[in-house]
């Protein structure tokens, strides 16, 4: 009888400090904004800036004027980026201002907030001035464009040491091209103007 009742006490006490663990964790979610990871295969291609000038439908170098999030069907999370269009290297925006597309965003207006996150994304700042390759946008928003090849398609403009400009991606977490001007896992520079100068050469 001993045994059994011992027994049962082992198995109260397991359920009482299970019961407590989901309470505590529970109580800690509470409040707390809630990230959903999103898996991406867009980088994988690995394309070239040639074969992005190729099929890009606008090629433009502007700046970054205001984001804000909003719900693709309900279901999931875009930032819509306002770009001032500076230059158009190729294709005819509409307009000075562009509406680019953005995987991900932040909701800060539920009880719980939601972030969703797509790994290597493209992402811009307020007052970022960036080198685009665009392709039309598949979500529901009119005349919005997004960046070809997910992250790859996208360059940060800013300065050299000498106050020269210069173009910037990020390619720490991309596949990249092997030659001239490709550098696996590190930072790719190029002044602006050589830039402009290879997307012109390539439209020939």
């Amino acid at each position: 009888m001993k045994k059994k009742l011992f027994a049962l006490s082992g198995v109260f006490m397991i359920v009482l400090v299970i019961a407590g663990l989901w309470a505590t964790r529970a109580t800690d979610l509470y409040g707390v904004e809630q990230t959903i990871e999103q898996s991406a295969t867009s980088m994988d291609s690995g394309l070239t800036m040639q074969k992005m000038t190729e099929g890009a439908s606008l090629i433009v170098i502007g700046k970054c004027v205001g984001t804000r999030s909003q719900w693709i069907e309900g279901r999931r999370l875009v930032t819509l980026a306002t770009v001032e269009v500076e230059e158009a290297l190729k294709g005819n925006p509409n307009g000075t201002a562009l509406t680019v597309v953005l995987p991900g965003g932040f909701d800060a207006n539920r009880k719980i907030p939601v972030a969703m996150k797509y790994a290597g994304a493209p992402q811009m700042s307020n007052d970022e001035e960036v080198a685009l390759f665009l392709v039309p946008a598949q979500d529901e928003i009119a005349n919005g464009y997004a960046v070809m090849d997910f992250a790859q398609g996208k360059y940060s403009v800013g300065q050299d040491s000498g106050g020269g400009k210069v173009v910037m991606r990020d390619m720490t977490k991309a596949p990249v091209q092997t030659g001239p001007g490709a550098i696996r896992g590190n930072l790719q520079v190029m002044p602006l103007a050589e830039f402009k100068a290879s997307v012109r050469r390539y439209l020939q």
